[in-house]
């Protein structure tokens, strides 16, 4: 067995780190693999159990900071279910808003990325998400790590004047760029029905290979049964399709954005789950609370973790010369993966 460190490049839209994989190769195949995680851990859940609920949303975005806004927003949910909070209409709406626009930026980036290692035109998808990236940050100050999420709502409304400008017809027409390099994706790490249900798996690894998870029910869901790297980025670009039709469609409500809340916050004594659907998968968080103002025990699911793991199990059979889009198929954030 062999240890093989890969270093994310730049271009990787997770190159901030280092992926390593332990295995054995033959022939130009790879014939066993494994993926080892932790080479990136920062003790994120002990970082959260030493601030209170409040802070914790500066923390909880920056695991996978391609899905940044998603990541305050779950840890949000399970706190304000814990306290009973019930979050204005409008507030509810528009953190759907944003959060269906950073997916969109999301699948964009992994998509327009992957077309280019493979030698075609990113150029659409590339400049409808440096558009969609402005939009963002003329609304909330922030290109990457938006910070509006607060335990009962946002800290800033928009108009609907904002959510018309958005590229969306550009979005869409990018994504054509992926059917001139399907050839180089097809039949590439495959992963089955029965191992995307036994690690886990969630986002478009888990719905590629035909298992329809999704924690949204206000969209439809999109699903392939291939499950190689092509069914992957097809499902990206799926995705964003799905996204923007939503988004054309949404008409916000009237009211307030925020919920007032006392100055100091403490979640009733006992345990909390809950679960949100990322750009990248499903982010689960456990809260256990003993009336402090901090958690007592604070554990993140990230969906790259589980994800990971899956990569190890259908790499076997792969070319190594598809190694590279075999692992950007898998969205896979070093952050994410190892807190």
């Amino acid at each position: 067995m062999e240890t093989l460190d890969i270093p994310l490049p730049a271009s990787h839209p997770a190159g901030h780190g280092l992926l390593r994989i332990r295995g054995e190769a033959a022939d130009g195949r790879i014939v066993k693999a494994e993926v080892i995680t932790g080479l990136m851990h920062r003790g994120a859940e002990k970082l959260f159990e030493s601030r209170d609920y409040r802070q914790i949303l500066s923390l909880a975005n920056r695991h996978d900071w391609l899905s940044s806004f998603d990541g305050e927003l779950s840890a949000a949910r399970v706190m304000e279910e814990a306290l009973g909070i019930q979050v204005p209409a409008r507030a509810s709406a528009l953190r759907t808003v944003v959060s269906e626009v950073c997916r969109i930026n999301h699948h964009l980036y992994w998509l327009g990325e992957t077309v280019a290692e493979l030698g075609g035109d990113a150029t659409g998808m590339r400049s409808a998400r440096e558009q969609l990236t402005r939009a963002l940050d003329l609304f909330t100050g922030a290109r990457m790590h938006l910070m509006i999420v607060r335990i009962g709502g946002l800290s800033l409304d928009m108009d609907q004047e904002w959510l018309a400008g958005l590229p969306l017809e550009e979005c869409v027409a990018g994504t054509a760029a992926l059917a001139k390099v399907a050839g180089d994706l097809e039949g590439v790490a495959t992963l089955t029905r029965e191992q995307a249900i036994g690690f886990a798996t969630s986002g478009i690894v888990a719905r590629a290979s035909g298992w329809d998870r999704d924690l949204r029910d206000y969209l439809p869901h999109v699903n392939r049964t291939t499950g190689d790297a092509l069914a992957r980025m097809q499902c990206l670009a799926d995705e964003i399709a799905v996204s923007c039709e939503y988004l054309r469609s949404v008409d916000l409500p009237d009211g307030p954005v925020d919920t007032k809340l006392p100055r100091t916050i403490r979640l009733p004594e006992g345990e909390y789950y809950g679960a949100s659907e990322t750009g990248s998968g499903v982010n689960g968080w456990w809260i256990v609370s003993r009336g402090d103002v901090v958690p007592w025990r604070m554990k993140l699911r990230s969906a790259s973790f589980n994800n990971a793991a899956a990569l190890g199990a259908c790499l076997p059979g792969t070319a190594v010369d598809d190694l590279p889009v075999a692992l950007m198929s898998f969205l896979l954030v070093a952050g994410d993966m190892d807190k």
